[in-house]
């Protein structure tokens, strides 16, 4: 999904016009003192791992070479058209998530930067996966993700969901549970019209949340939905 730019040409673009995070600059990773401000050395820009091989056409995870969708989707029909991340939720991709999440809104401008070329040409609206209504503080990383993507490609951003329901964090949690404690926990706030929407959250972990976000976009009657991430847990394959 990389346009015909080499992969460092990206990186090095992305990074181009960030906030310092520090002053004097100094890269979020490493530490190293900056010339330009970013919040990345070359060097950690180049380590950051995306997914280069084959990749299911629904849920984007990494498959074998010549299958066309994992084993989860084979099983389970999706909400969602398709799901795409960066790449693997690990190393330097999951620093870069992680400090996101924490409030640092020069990693988001970053990220966003690499995400950009995935967005469709005939999306319409940008949204996000909504906060928990118990949530403190006012950074919200999905939101400040898909601010940034709006930004950079010109596709309006709308805040089509709201979470109608606080529920227990889905970290330590197994897939049914994660399933039962989020469903119907999200709604939309308006009624669609058959618009395509990209939903952006910061990262797919079995894909619940962007599931149900979708479900409730799609009950609402907007169009297709395609998942945007940072980042996505990957699981062993057989």
């Amino acid at each position: 999904m990389w346009p015909n730019s080499s992969l460092s040409e990206l990186l090095r673009a992305a990074g181009k016009g960030v906030t310092a995070l520090l002053f004097p600059p100094r890269c979020f990773i490493c530490g190293t003192s900056q010339a330009e401000l970013r919040p990345l050395c070359p060097r950690c820009l180049e380590e950051i791992e995306v997914f280069a091989g084959a990749l299911c056409a629904i849920c984007g995870h990494p498959v074998k070479e010549g299958v066309d969708i994992c084993r989860e989707c084979a099983v389970e029909p999706r909400p969602y058209a398709w799901a795409r991340a960066l790449g693997p939720h690990r190393g330097v991709l999951r620093v870069l998530v992680l400090g996101m999440k924490e409030g640092e809104r020069a990693l988001a401008r970053l990220l966003s930067g690499l995400l950009v070329s995935f967005l469709p040409r005939d999306a319409e609206i940008i949204a996000y996966v909504p906060p928990d209504p118990g949530r403190k503080g006012t950074w919200h990383a999905a939101e400040g993700l898909a601010r940034e993507l709006s930004r950079l490609s010109g596709i309006p951003l709308e805040g089509l969901l709201v979470k109608t329901r606080s529920t227990p964090p889905q970290v330590s949690l197994g897939y049914e549970e994660r399933r039962a404690n989020l469903e119907g926990a999200f709604s939309a706030r308006r009624v669609g019209r058959g618009e395509r929407v990209v939903l952006v959250d910061d990262v797919y972990t079995t894909g619940t949340t962007a599931a149900e976000c979708s479900r409730a976009l799609v009950s609402a009657g907007f169009g297709e939905v395609m998942v945007l991430t940072a980042s996505r847990t990957v699981r062993h394959e057989d």
